[in-house]
């Protein structure tokens, strides 16, 4: 029986909390510890946990002292700043680990992780639960056998609202650093780099790999002047095989959820979004959904415990999320958006900041596949041209974000 540990069970922790729960009773897993610092405010969760045999911590690094060389997989759904530190802990306990996206904030970061798993033998797969999807194995097959034709152009456009509420519900959102911990929250490093990892997925050469980024320019701009990061970006990167890869996104339109990534090759093209797929290929068109079932993810990490063959998105492919995130901030500093191009509206039970026409702007921009000009914005900057391997990608992004 494979045996469990989680760290954490609030916010998206409840998600692997039910994910954990649910694996339990159909006899699959066994969970035998969860750290949990706010076990008065989960009082329904520990007693639960409880029930099932689980020992509860208040300390995770208590709870891998104790349980140390008991854990299979560790599960660690925690703020960006405790990925690190925390799955190198749990490595050096003898688990193997689960932890959110994304990954981890710098580069340098991900290099102690990458460490961390060469020195214990054990892997790290990362919560991108979109790329577990049978849909996104679907396509991947489809461009790595050829159907599209060449493909030479892969891009994302992702318009959703965040409001005053997203942005305070903890110490770190919308955050650069956290005290001395580097965050960099913004739509490409948490709601949606689930896109931006599969723009890099979708160009890798090989089904397990993703692309090698060759330049990336960027644009960043923040309407919400309150958050320290941005909430809005287009940028450009291209791959060492010259694909182009354009992602463009905003939190703060009217609008929300509308998130498509479209391939295009010689011979036709696919649009992936979270409820389906449309394929165009050869001037036939056809659709069907997409399932996005977190049973998917909990089988792969459970078979990859076994020893099975079972795809993970593992830091191979998770780290080129990051390192095209760590690009863009190198490209580019956050332009302040002059305030009477904003205004704000109310959004739920909170509020929210909207910048003037972005969603058009935006999408004109996706469909002729270019960055914004002074002709849709005249504040509009652009940034440098970053070469991947030749740049020091994390100097120039602390230079641009201090």
């Amino acid at each position: 029986m494979i045996k469990i540990a989680i760290i954490g069970v609030s916010g998206f922790g409840n998600v692997h909390y039910r994910d954990l729960i649910r694996y339990q009773e159909r006899g699959k897993l066994q969970i035998i510890g969860a750290a949990i610092i706010n076990q008065d405010e989960e009082a329904d969760k520990c007693a639960k946990l409880k029930s099932v045999g689980c020992e509860l911590f208040t300390d995770y690094k208590a709870m891998l002292k104790k349980l140390k060389g008991s854990i299979d997989i560790c599960f660690i759904p925690t703020g960006i700043s405790m990925h690190v530190p925390m799955s190198i802990d749990a490595m050096q306990a003898g688990a193997n680990v689960f932890v959110e996206k994304p990954v981890t904030a710098l580069l340098s970061e991900l290099d102690k992780l990458k460490q961390a798993e060469k020195e214990t033998g054990k892997f790290v797969a990362v919560g991108y639960q979109t790329i577990y999807q049978p849909s996104i194995a679907k396509i991947k097959n489809a461009i790595l056998d050829g159907k599209l034709g060449e493909v030479h152009t892969i891009k994302f456009y992702g318009v959703t609202t965040r409001d005053k509420a997203y942005y305070t519900r903890n110490n770190w959102a919308g955050c650069i650093k956290n005290g001395k911990n580097w965050i960099l929250d913004s739509p490409y490093n948490n709601a949606m780099a689930h896109q931006l990892n599969l723009l890099c997925f979708f160009s890798g050469k090989t089904f397990e790999s993703s692309a090698k980024l060759k330049t990336v320019q960027a644009q960043l701009f923040k309407a919400n002047c309150d958050i320290q990061n941005a909430d809005n970006a287009v940028f450009e990167m291209v791959t060492e095989d010259d694909k182009k890869l354009l992602y463009c996104v905003t939190h703060n339109t009217k609008d929300t959820q509308v998130q498509d990534v479209i391939i295009i090759g010689t011979k036709g093209s696919i649009r992936w979004g979270f409820n389906n797929t449309v394929w165009n290929i050869d001037g036939k068109e056809s659709s069907n959904e997409n399932n996005d079932s977190r049973d998917y993810v909990m089988d792969a990490l459970l078979n990859k415990a076994k020893g099975k063959e079972s795809f993970i998105c593992g830091l191979s492919i998770a780290g080129q999320q990051t390192l095209a995130m760590n690009a863009v901030h190198a490209s580019s500093k956050i332009i302040e958006v002059p305030q009477e191009y904003v205004t704000t509206q109310k959004y739920n039970n909170s509020t929210s900041e909207y910048l003037k026409n972005i969603k058009n702007i935006l999408l004109k921009a996706f469909k002729e596949e270019r960055l914004l000009t002074t002709n849709d914005y005249p504040w509009m900057q652009i940034g440098k041209v970053v070469d991947i391997d030749k740049d020091n990608i994390e100097q120039l992004l602390k230079e641009n974000t201090l």
